[in-house]
This record gives structure tokens, C-alpha cells and sequence, in this order.
């Protein structure tokens, strides 16, 4: 995981394409956005698709999360209510935060409320 800064902030910011970057270790600037709240999971899912790559979200209670954090070590997102107001993304590893990509926000404040973790899985290729 390299840490990535997302270039804009507010309403539109790009905290989600930022944070995907990160876990990419590419540059934020190569993330197109994703776009608004009716679009932008089918957008992660088109951008992701071409690293054979998806996006799942699982809430905080779904059982699998204590499974998967068990072994080895797991990037992945958490998406929740920022202290900044509004919703925000932020880079996790095994269930906490490690990386804020909001510029303001070096003290790793990062979320006030968890709503999602978002993991990126591999696509298996030429299955039946």
C-alpha cells in the first residue's frame, strides 16, 4: 500500500478514488472518477475490471469479517461518517484505519462511524 492524497475534496471529493490507489500503489490521477451516489459502485466495478480485480462490501457485522482479518494481512476499505461531516473512504488493514487520504487530515482522524468495509478480490479468469 502506498498513500495516496485525494486532489479534491467536499461533496465530490475523491476519498474513494484515492483510497483505491492507495491499495493499487498507483497514482491517484490514474483513477477516473467514479461519479455520484447512483453510479459509482457500477464505476469502481468497471475501472476495477481491468486489473481482473472487484469490489465487495460487507458490513461491520457480517461474519466473514472476523474470519478474514485472521491470517496474513489485508488492505482493504472502510467507508463511514466522516468527523468532517458527510460520507468518506479511508484505507484499512485487518479492520483498522491506516491511511486517511483526506489532505487535512494528517492526524489520521479518519472515520466517526463505520457503514462498510470494502474489500478489492481477485477475478479468476476462464472458469466454468
Amino acid at each position: 500500500m502506498i498513500p495516496q492524497t485525494q486532489s479534491r475534496v467536499g461533496k465530490h471529493g475523491r476519498c474513494m478514488e484515492a483510497a483505491i490507489a492507495s491499495i493499487l500503489e498507483i497514482d491517484e490521477s490514474a483513477v477516473p472518477d467514479f461519479g455520484g451516489d447512483s453510479e459509482y459502485l457500477l464505476n469502481i466495478a468497471k475501472f476495477l475490471n481491468a486489473f481482473d480485480l472487484y469490489y465487495v462490501r460487507v458490513t461491520p457485522t457480517d461474519p466473514i469479517i472476523k474470519t478474514m482479518f485472521k491470517i496474513g494481512t489485508v488492505y482493504h476499505m472502510i467507508e463511514g461518517k466522516s468527523p468532517r461531516g458527510g460520507l468518506h473512504a479511508v484505507v484499512g488493514r485487518n479492520g483498522k484505519i491506516v491511511h486517511d487520504p483526506h489532505p487535512q487530515d494528517g492526524t489520521g482522524r479518519g472515520l466517526v462511524r463505520i457503514d462498510n468495509f470494502g474489500l478489492i478480490c481477485a477475478r479468476m479468469n476462464g472458469g466454468a
